[in-house]
């Protein structure tokens, strides 16, 4: 009895099944984590922005910062900041995050450094061998 087979057996399907619910899943957490350090950069633009607009404000209008003046200008002025949904305070001169403050520390300008560290000025090419010849 010669009998062709056309088509997969249902092991081949159950494993092919698996081997795609794998990548897809490996796909869904890494795709995850793009979202939350998007959602991070947006929150850590949109404070700064606020804060020079707010800054800019109080300096505009000779006023002392009053947390009251400071919801005040939020809502005027502003739908959403946090696109997770964050509460927006007013700490210290910097415009702060409930869930991103730690976050957007990393964001902040930092100052310039006068050397390269990787960069080796002077360093001759021609007069040194490689490490792995």
């Amino acid at each position: 009895m010669n009998k062709k087979s056309s088509g997969f057996i249902l092991m081949e399907s159950i494993v092919v099944i698996a081997i795609l619910v794998i990548i897809v899943v490996v796909i869904a957490s890494r795709l995850a984590g793009f979202i939350s350090k998007a959602q991070e950069g947006v929150c850590a633009t949109n404070l700064k922005s606020v804060e020079i607009m707010y800054t800019s404000f109080i300096d505009e209008n000779d006023i002392d910062h009053k947390d009251s003046i400071f919801n005040q200008f939020i809502i005027n002025n502003f739908d959403k900041i946090c696109p997770v949904g964050g509460f927006i305070s007013y700490e210290y001169g910097k415009v702060k995050c409930s869930i991103h403050c730690s976050e957007c520390d990393e964001y902040e300008e930092k100052e310039p450094v006068d050397k390269v560290p990787w960069l080796k000025i002077g360093y001759d090419v021609k007069n040194t061998k490689s490490e792995y010849c």
